[in-house]
């Protein structure tokens, strides 16, 4: 995946975020169907039930666990940050054994 595939992915993700915020769907008392907030069914959404994120409940409804959204967030930066440190480390090696 490139950069620029990664960023619509993060742009879309967070725009499901967006939506359930936006219509305080963030409880099992406040939950919505995704025809009610305007969302299909796709891919993104899917893997946000899976992760725990969309919580469903009766019916075809979903609330957004802010909590486990937050969980899952910090898990996305520690990747982040361990990919960015070894690029650096894979960078500098390259440019030392270059030299040699």
């Amino acid at each position: 995946m490139n950069g620029a595939t990664a960023a619509i992915i993060a742009k879309k993700r967070k725009h499901i975020i967006a939506v359930f915020r936006q219509a305080h769907a963030t409880s099992p008392e406040t939950a919505q169907s995704l025809e009610q907030l305007g969302l299909p069914d796709h891919l993104l959404v899917k893997i946000q039930k899976l992760r725990g994120v969309l919580v469903h409940v009766e019916g075809d409804r979903y609330y957004l666990d802010e909590a486990r959204e937050a969980e899952v967030a910090r898990w996305r930066r520690k990747i982040a940050l361990t990919v960015a440190v070894l690029a650096a480390i894979s960078f500098a090696l390259m440019l030392f054994l270059s030299k040699g």
